[in-house]
């Protein structure tokens, strides 16, 4: 019988966020593969995020007084602070997580404390209080290079909680080639477990929603040029969709997403670009309704600026969705994208990026499809969590 695993898992990523599915998270495949998990949303204020909370559904008063809920073999426990006592709750949230697991774990089981919220608020005391047997970080992000770490102080005061964790970490997990170089300084266990794409959830769109057009897109002519995900400032490069919109003014350029400047929500009047008659801004659309709007993309983007965020840890989750669906993609120069150069078209310039949007869809053809369907088909979350089981009994093995 497979080796099972209790796993205690602090998630940069509330379990019922509104705006994805929890089946993309590795921890989701654990639990279905028998481990048991003990999933910790980020802590929430009592205030504004609990109430959309409940306003979703995804909380009611039984759930408030429990503080978590149960679905198959995954807990998921969602910490709530009622006054401004940092580390106060950080101490009581990991007396709390022992006390779950200790009901819900297998005693047979090794327990795995898996971290990726590493802006936890005294990460420190987690480290701790919190009973294991083993130690993993998983680094998703090179949280570094956000905005809210502008000064040289705050990235250095980062880094070093970071360090910390890499350094007493049995086990680290990063997701792209930079994050991998700068963890392996302080782990020598780092391994490469890059980003994938929701195969199940893309794969032949284009044959089921043919006949199925979002009332949003009626009208719109083709050819489409999509783009879904965030549109942060800081890695979204608005200056390569006005380029390419005003370059093709009978291509169609379908953006969905927040605009998010670098303290608040934003506006494409802000950013130049209300005036392109060509762009049409779908705004938000939640994630698990994004496939029908693919379905209908002639070519997808993915222009991201060059900075020290997408260049050092940056593996948009995008991509692979947009390759299980086929469908051709046009990104930027990022170190993640070089090995897959024969399925994308991989832009140096600005320049570069526009003339490559048209090659796209004039070379597009049933071949090319099937190329990229069969390399996203080898990148997906069940590919990843086995990759990463075998490295964990690898590594841990008695």
């Amino acid at each position: 019988m497979a080796e099972k695993y209790n796993i205690i898992c602090l998630s940069n990523q509330l379990w019922d966020y509104p705006n994805w599915t929890n089946k993309r998270h590795v921890m989701y495949r654990m639990g279905q593969l028998g481990h048991k998990v003990v999933f910790v949303d980020p802590p929430i204020n009592f205030g504004k995020v609990l109430l959309t909370q409940f306003k979703k559904g995804f909380f009611n008063i039984g759930r408030l007084l429990k503080g978590y809920k149960i679905d198959g073999d995954i807990l998921i426990y969602t910490p709530i602070k009622f006054l401004p006592l940092k580390k106060f709750y950080s101490e009581y949230f990991s007396k709390k997580i022992n006390n779950l697991a200790k009901n819900f774990f297998k005693n047979s089981n090794k327990t795995i404390l898996w971290v990726y919220n590493v802006e936890i608020e005294h990460l420190d005391c987690y480290l701790d209080g919190i009973n294991r047997d083993y130690l993993i970080y998983d680094c998703v992000d090179y949280y570094a290079g956000f905005p809210k770490y502008e000064t040289k102080e705050s990235k250095e005061a980062f880094f070093e909680i970071e360090k910390n964790l890499t350094h007493q970490s049995d086990l680290v997990f990063a997701t792209a080639p930079g994050l991998v170089e700068r963890l392996k300084k302080y782990n020598s266990r780092t391994y490469y477990t890059p980003n994938v794409g929701d195969f199940e959830l893309f794969h032949n769109i284009k044959e089921k929603y043919k006949n199925d057009t979002p009332s949003e897109l009626k009208g719109i002519k083709h050819p489409i040029i999509g783009y879904i995900g965030a549109l942060d400032t800081y890695k979204f490069d608005y200056e390569i969709l006005k380029e390419a919109a005003t370059t093709y003014p009978d291509y169609s350029f379908v953006v969905i997403g927040d605009i998010a400047l670098k303290d608040r929500e934003g506006t494409l009047k802000e950013l130049g670009l209300e005036e392109i008659p060509n762009i049409y801004f779908l705004g938000s659309i939640p994630f698990i309704k994004t496939p029908k709007f693919m379905a209908h993309f002639d070519a997808e983007l993915i222009p991201y600026v060059y900075n020290d965020y997408t260049i050092g840890g940056c593996f948009p989750v995008k991509f692979f969705n947009t390759m299980s669906a086929g469908i051709p993609s046009i990104v930027t120069d990022l170190p993640v994208f070089s090995i897959y150069k024969n399925i994308t078209y991989i832009s140096k310039s600005k320049t570069d990026f526009v003339e490559n949007i048209k090659i796209a869809l004039d070379e597009d053809s049933d071949l090319k499809y099937r190329e990229r369907v069969a390399v996203a088909s080898e990148n997906t979350w069940d590919s990843k969590v086995s990759a990463m089981l075998h490295i964990i009994k690898s590594t841990f093995k008695s």
